[in-house]
């Protein structure tokens, strides 16, 4: 495991205790491959992954530990109608890029995330809000290539907008 993997592995193990969730051999194996991956997996590619470490591991632990601890915090998800629910094992402060294309999620770091609730309108009295959540929508550099290189097909050229 590199250093970067082994710091994010130990600041989720970190956050798990915290929240009071017993680390068992399954949640220690799910932290550890979610420390690895730079992207957001699916429980089915999570499931493939610890397979390969643990191959006596079930779907179902899986999918139940994963749910476990993005329910405790611990870890976060992503969820997109018509798409399977993805985990985000990145302990940082950060938010999302999704492409509005082809679905890919990229980790944002924005600096100073601002906001003014509008307390007419938003009917929220005696809620306390505890985070700020921004995703950001668009195409990723691949489709709005794709795209651009459609347009100029079309226009012989110019890119339109």
């Amino acid at each position: 495991m590199n250093p970067d993997d082994a710091a994010r592995f130990a600041r989720l193990r970190a956050r798990a205790r915290e929240r009071g969730l017993r680390l068992t051999p399954q949640r220690e194996l799910l932290l550890q491959v979610l420390g690895r991956i730079a992207h957001h997996p699916t429980a089915d590619e999570l499931y493939r992954r610890a397979r390969k470490i643990l191959p006596t591991i079930s779907p179902a632990t899986v999918y139940r530990n994963a749910q476990m601890l993005a329910r405790a915090g611990v870890v976060g998800t992503l969820e997109r109608a018509g798409s399977a629910v993805k985990y985000d094992g990145n302990p940082d402060d950060h938010h999302h890029f999704i492409c509005a294309r082809c679905g890919s999620v990229a980790d944002v770091y924005l600096n100073e995330v601002g906001y003014r609730l509008n307390d007419r309108r938003s009917r929220l009295t005696g809620a306390e809000i505890q985070r700020c959540e921004v995703q950001l929508r668009g195409l990723c550099a691949r489709c709005a290539a794709r795209a651009a290189g459609r347009g100029r097909a079309r226009t012989g050229g110019a890119r339109r907008r």
